[in-house]
């Protein structure tokens, strides 16, 4: 390491110049806040005052309070639902120009600039909104929390907790995401095949579940590569809140009706979205959670713990799920003693299924169509 700067009153000494390219070494983003970009309306968001950026060591900007919509699109008139878009600052090396914001879908730079004109900040996901308070409470339409019709009180718009900044997200990639709360972050939807062995969280897409192959443990592994792990059943109370309850009869509120053959798709449902935006928390499929339990019934299996006591299994039934191949066995006192939680309900269970339903009874190397997952971080 060497010296960067000396106290030379004189300026004998290039390293006691204080220019733009060192600025722009030191500073990085100085902002007041972290979350120094917010969902200000349902389409619109608002850059705070007070930030200190570079763009691509040369422009170093100031920010004043500023909103930006639609307007400031590289392409299109309109945001799209289900979509992920970043937020740039731009520089156009003109000395006595502000600098220029601009939205666009482009996750490396937006159209019409380049990486040494343009800096990312930020972003938000564009989706499905549940209508509630300040404090994070359903109202209906007229402001009343769990009011008549409060269910179907959802828009399409900004989702406010998935706007992130350079200094307010996810460890992983930020896309699909909400802010919890607690230094937490968890997928909007259900995850499906990012096609390179992760997940992703995308709308209008089949969640993975044991249709694939997949099962807890599989779950598990791929969401670490995504950088993500599985939320436990108290964060899933949390980011569930405010999701109807599943019916028996339609899938108005959930995709639970008792006639459902199957998960369809993602986001289908208007009204399945919960206080913090997260989509089909209840019904389509049974979310796998980190919490394992001892199961309450006393069984054995002839196949694999054909006696009460403890002892290895006569044949692992850990080899199972997408990828099969030698994986140990389990030293337990009764056949399939072990369960991992899942929550939510699936397509068929009708008013059964809600923001609190848990699943006592799966085993975690079990192979089911109808558990799937979504996955949770850390904040950076």
């Amino acid at each position: 390491m060497s010296r960067l700067m000396v106290d030379d009153v004189t300026k004998t000494d290039a390293r006691a110049l204080l220019n733009v390219n060192k600025m722009a070494m030191i500073s990085d983003i100085v902002a007041p806040s972290n979350e120094y970009l917010y969902a200000s309306g349902t389409d619109e968001l608002t850059v705070a005052e007070g930030c200190v950026i570079a763009v691509g060591g040369a422009g170093i900007f100031k920010t004043t309070n500023t909103l930006l919509t639609v307007a400031n699109l590289d392409v299109g008139s309109a945001f799209t639902a289900g979509s992920d878009y970043y937020i740039y600052i731009c520089d156009n090396r003109i000395d006595a120009a502000d600098e220029q914001y601009i939205i666009s879908l482009n996750s490396t730079y937006p159209n019409g600039w380049n990486a040494s004109n343009s800096r990312k900040i930020g972003g938000f996901h564009y989706g499905r909104c549940r209508m509630t308070d300040s404090n994070l409470q359903p109202v209906n339409r007229s402001g009343i929390i769990f009011g008549t019709g409060w269910e179907s009180a959802v828009s399409n718009g900004i989702v406010p907790r998935s706007v992130w900044t350079l200094g307010h997200r996810p460890k992983c990639s930020p896309e699909g995401m909400v802010y919890l709360g607690g230094d937490t972050w968890v997928d909007i939807y259900l995850n499906s095949d990012d096609g390179a062995k992760g997940l992703k969280s995308a709308y209008g897409c089949a969640p993975m579940t044991g249709t694939e192959g997949m099962n807890w443990y599989n779950f598990s592994e791929r969401l670490a590569k995504s950088g993500k792990r599985m939320p436990n059943y108290s964060e899933f109370c949390a980011y569930a809140f405010g999701s109807p309850q599943g019916l028996d009869n339609a899938n108005t509120n959930a995709w639970t009706a008792t006639t459902n053959t199957g998960r369809d798709i993602t986001g289908s449902v208007i009204n399945a979205v919960s206080a913090v935006g997260c989509v089909d928390a209840v019904g389509r499929v049974w979310e796998w959670l980190n919490d394992l339990v001892t199961r309450a019934e006393h069984a054995t299996s002839v196949t694999h713990h054909p006696t009460e006591a403890w002892g290895w299994d006569e044949e692992t039934p850990l080899k199972t799920g997408e990828q099969n191949y030698d994986v140990g066995n389990i030293y337990q006192y009764y056949a399939n003693s072990l369960a991992a939680l899942g929550a939510g309900g699936y397509w068929a269970d009708g008013a059964n299924a809600g923001a609190r339903a848990v699943y006592c009874t799966g085993c975690p190397w079990n192979v089911s169509s109808g558990i799937g997952g979504r996955g949770a971080c850390d904040s950076m």
